[in-house]
């Protein structure tokens, strides 16, 4: 990333509530110019859970800098977990493979013009929309093209609603169940 380089969050907790306060970090970092940043998944201290490591892989897929990375005395890969975990995680690794080109046009043009930001609250993308505001952790922008709407606070739910502001919306991950925009 030339001048701007790449930042690590820094030694995280396996917990869900570091879970959601990666995303804000990243965000900051962000807005510190530091557009190519990250955290551990699953957490770097402690044992994590399968559902917590499960859950952080789709988190962390939509990270600029993401890595499967830990301290701890059991191990974490995929590969440790069962079937069902090791097939969302792979999941989620499919479609962070599939936004490298994205995220890699996004920060070249980020290096170029020395300005803007990739992984940002959806308010700096609608700033005259005031519930832009709201939740900011569960509506992040990747670029001005992509919403990311994902739970990083509470593992118990299975069902949650987002905000998506005025405008077309196509969703590219998930079940679709036939409608894929609205």
């Amino acid at each position: 990333m030339g001048k701007y380089g790449s930042r690590w969050l820094g030694d995280n907790w396996a917990d869900d509530y570091y879970m959601k306060v990666s995303v804000s970090g990243i965000m900051l970092s962000n807005m510190f110019g530091i557009p190519l940043s990250g955290a551990d998944i699953c957490g770097f201290l402690n044992d994590t859970t399968e559902d917590l490591c499960t859950k952080w892989h789709f988190v962390g897929a939509f990270y600029p800098f993401s890595r499967n990375h830990n301290g701890a005395t059991l191990a974490q890969e995929p590969y440790v977990w069962n079937e069902t975990a090791q097939g969302h995680m792979r999941d989620a690794i499919r479609i962070k493979y599939s936004l490298i080109r994205y995220y890699y046009t996004n920060l070249f043009d980020i290096s170029i013009k020395g300005k803007g930001t990739l992984y940002k609250p959806m308010f700096f993308e609608f700033p005259e929309d005031i519930l832009a505001t709201n939740d900011i952790e569960g509506n992040v922008m990747l670029g001005s093209a992509l919403k990311l709407s994902i739970n990083s606070w509470d593992l118990s739910l299975s069902t949650f609603k987002f905000y998506f502001p005025k405008g077309i919306w196509c969703r590219i991950a998930g079940n679709t169940k036939g409608e894929n925009c609205f």
